[in-house]
């Protein structure tokens, strides 16, 4: 399995932050009391702290029509500012506190584009409503907390994104779709992504293609009618946000809707569900290594790092080739070193005299052989330990190449 070096190190750092936080994650959800009981588009509370400013939506499809504010659950950071804005959708709606809060738009306002906006300087939680649909479940909070966002589209650097997982579970969504193989179409790496309506699946044009794609958050998905399978239409499972109207069998007709939140969005064509025309978008998670854009190919930041033993232990093995004659040359100075000088008989050091050649004189010089009265066990055990420490201190050398330096040695 090929990594490279910024998902090597953001998988580490992950792991890392996991084991320190422990189950801190799973603890995070707010205690609302049975705020959102009746509120059919609370999923959850959708974390933006990191974030200046946030927008919420009012008079977004939920409750049985365009009674919700989306998101219904935010959680911010302190000094946050936060903007609902109209849709012109569902009739007045205003924005006022359940109890004391500070939250008061005044009265009840149907123009779209209107905007409402208050920073949250203290920490706690915010409930709120639109008072003429508070009975059908339009309500919302907003959660002020110190902290990181853990919601979002990645940064820069390609680093991973948060979002549903790589595999995503869709429930048995797609069990009578002839034309999904399990596999969601990676995406990410565009800024608009089409879809055909009317693509043959499911024993005629009764597919959308393809039946399940992952983008980026801010992506915006276009469908496109290929006017094949008689009208087709476009339409949110339940309380999504997709809704291209009444079926339309003419090709080149088009309908778009840009994704901001995570999640999957499951979608059909009413009069084919039964068929099987059904699909979903996967909004944010983790890029696939290869989708993106940002990982793989050229080699000015080192390439890919095989994890794999034989190209690990290769990469140790070119310095050690490369340091062996070194380690050879201190090991025979050392056991030079230690040799007894050459004497003659008289006890004193032999010299040459007169113009004998040298490989002569080498040749009658008889070799010297050290014997178990000349081994020195303290000069051979502090060459073996300056060994193994050099052979440690490689190996620390080649971890912080390939895995934390910029430019890799493999190639």
């Amino acid at each position: 399995m090929a990594l490279n070096r910024r998902q090597f190190v953001g998988a580490a750092a992950g792991t890392a932050a996991l084991a320190a936080t422990g189950t801190a994650t799973a603890q995070e959800e707010p205690d609302y009391g049975g705020w959102f009981d009746d509120v059919s588009n609370y999923d959850g509370t959708v974390d933006r702290r990191g974030e200046d400013t946030v927008t919420i939506s009012v008079g977004a499809q939920g409750n049985n029509g365009a009674f919700a504010f989306d998101p219904a659950a935010v959680m911010v950071n302190p000094g946050t500012e936060v903007v609902w804005e109209w849709t012109g959708e569902g009739g007045g709606h205003n924005v006022v506190s359940d109890g004391d809060g500070p939250l008061d738009s005044g009265g009840a306002v149907s123009e779209a584009g209107t905007t409402y906006s208050y920073t949250f300087e203290s920490e706690g939680i915010f409930k709120y409503v639109c008072t003429p649909h508070e009975a059908l479940g339009m309500k919302g909070a907003v959660v002020v907390r110190p902290g990181g966002g853990s919601s979002g589209s990645s940064g820069s650097g390609g680093q991973q994104q948060q979002g549903p997982p790589a595999n995503p579970d869709y429930g048995g969504w797609f069990d009578n779709v002839s034309n999904f193989d399990g596999t969601t179409v990676d995406r990410t790496d565009a800024d608009s992504v089409e879809i055909s309506v009317g693509a043959q699946g499911n024993n005629g044009a009764f597919a959308f293609d393809p039946p399940a794609v992952r983008v980026t958050p801010g992506t915006e998905v276009t469908w496109s009618w290929t006017g094949e399978g008689g009208g087709h239409n476009v339409v949110s499972d339940g309380d999504g946000p997709l809704s291209s109207g009444d079926p339309v069998s003419e090709a080149g007709t088009t309908y778009s809707h840009t994704f901001e939140e995570t999640g999957i969005y499951k979608y059909v064509c009413t009069p084919h569900a039964s068929l099987g025309m059904k699909g979903a978008v996967v909004v944010g998670g983790p890029l696939d290594g290869s989708g993106g854009g940002s990982s793989g190919g050229g080699g000015q930041e080192g390439g890919d790092i095989e994890l794999s033993g034989p190209q690990w232990l290769l990469s140790g093995s070119v310095l050690l080739a490369f340091f062996s004659p070194l380690l050879f040359a201190v090991a025979m100075r050392r056991r030079q070193n230690g040799r007894p000088p050459q004497t003659g008989g008289g006890g004193e050091l032999r010299r040459a005299t007169g113009p004998e050649p040298v490989e002569e004189a080498a040749e009658t010089e008889p070799a010297v052989e050290l014997g178990h009265d000349e081994y020195d066990p303290k000069g051979t055990a502090a060459l073996v330990a300056f060994y193994f420490v050099l052979i440690g201190l490689l190996w620390v050398f080649m971890y912080f190449v390939e895995f934390l330096g910029r430019v890799s040695i493999i190639g």
